[in-house]
């Protein structure tokens, strides 16, 4: 299997307060990987499974990513501070658009290794395929439930930051703020509920609780974004799976019904056949009893018409003694 440096993605996470990262490496941090792709010719058998090693290996990639994408957001959850927030935000995004660079390649080829009626070898083609598909709808699956559920502590995140900023909130408010980041609609709600802190909580830490309420609208927002793209393209490989079903059933159908017709010829063939052989019997049959009927009539012909020789020569014999 050949190999293809489609993406380099190893960059080096960006370190809070312009630490290098060699003297002090963060914890939880991850080195991006390469994509990997694979230039086998799918028409061929060989092709094809070298296809579907490659498809499984990135899937694995994927799911490996999945289980980072769920440490970095647990290490989010618990940062202490803004800064090591960030940090982690944006080695978080970094995996992300990895792994959904992964997913649209998975996509891809799958897409390019679908069966087709073609294929003489369409039985194993269908099977490795509705493998891996399942398999990558199981991994998007997955995914996305990730997403939910830091979507869901990332809301709680949210309400706690607007309460600690504006006590004075209602849980009506609050719901509207929330309902406003899922959709992917700008934080207006959120400012106007910051806009209404005291002047006390303004000159504390008004502009940076803004600042972090917005960070945490953005937050919601994609992750809103992100599960909506998983369940499109959960939708368009369940899909395509459904339609390469009926398409593979439609074809054992009418191979079912050529097979049958192949038998019900067979069977009119033997029918023929029989009849045929009946026919010719019956034609003997018959040659027989007119040779025999023939014969019949020869013999009683013969007969009938034979000389009485015996009869002629006592004639002669009596007349002959009366002379004498």
């Amino acid at each position: 299997m050949s190999v293809d440096r489609l993406a380099e993605l190893s960059r080096p996470a960006p370190v809070a307060g312009g630490v290098d990262s060699q003297t002090q490496p963060a914890p939880g941090r991850y080195e991006m990987r390469p994509l990997l792709s694979s230039q086998s010719d799918p028409s061929s058998m060989d092709g094809f499974l070298n296809e579907i090693s490659h498809i499984q290996e990135t899937i694995r990639g994927i799911n490996e990513n999945i289980s980072r994408v769920e440490s970095l957001q647990s290490s989010m959850l618990q940062a202490a501070d803004a800064r090591e927030e960030a940090r982690i935000r944006s080695q978080l995004d970094s995996m992300t658009s990895e792994t959904q660079q992964f997913m649209t390649h998975v996509k891809q080829k799958i897409k390019e290794i679908e069966p087709t009626p073609r294929h003489s070898d369409l039985a194993i083609r269908k099977n490795q395929f509705s493998n891996v598909t399942k398999s990558f709808m199981d991994t998007i699956q997955r995914h996305r439930q990730v997403a939910l559920d830091f979507q869901k502590a990332e809301s709680r995140q949210y309400e706690r930051q607007i309460r600690i900023a504006n006590p004075n909130a209602t849980p009506d408010e609050i719901d509207q703020a929330i309902s406003q980041a899922e959709q992917g609609r700008p934080a207006v709600f959120a400012q106007q509920l910051m806009q209404s802190m005291t002047n006390e909580q303004r000159r504390y830490d008004g502009q940076q609780t803004l600042d972090a309420v917005k960070e945490r609208h953005e937050d919601i927002r994609r992750l809103a974004k992100s599960v909506e793209e998983l369940s499109s393209l959960f939708e368009e490989m369940q899909f395509l799976l459904e339609n390469q079903a009926k398409v593979l059933a439609q074809i054992e159908e009418s191979s079912y019904q050529v097979v049958g017709d192949m038998e019900k010829g067979t069977q009119e063939v033997g029918k023929a056949v029989h009849y045929a052989k009946m026919t010719r019997k019956k034609k003997w049959i018959c040659f027989g009893i007119f040779a025999v009927i023939v014969i019949i009539i020869v013999i009683v012909l013969a007969v009938h018409f034979a000389p009485s020789g015996g009869s002629g020569g006592g004639g002669d014999q009596s007349g002959g003694e009366q002379q004498q």
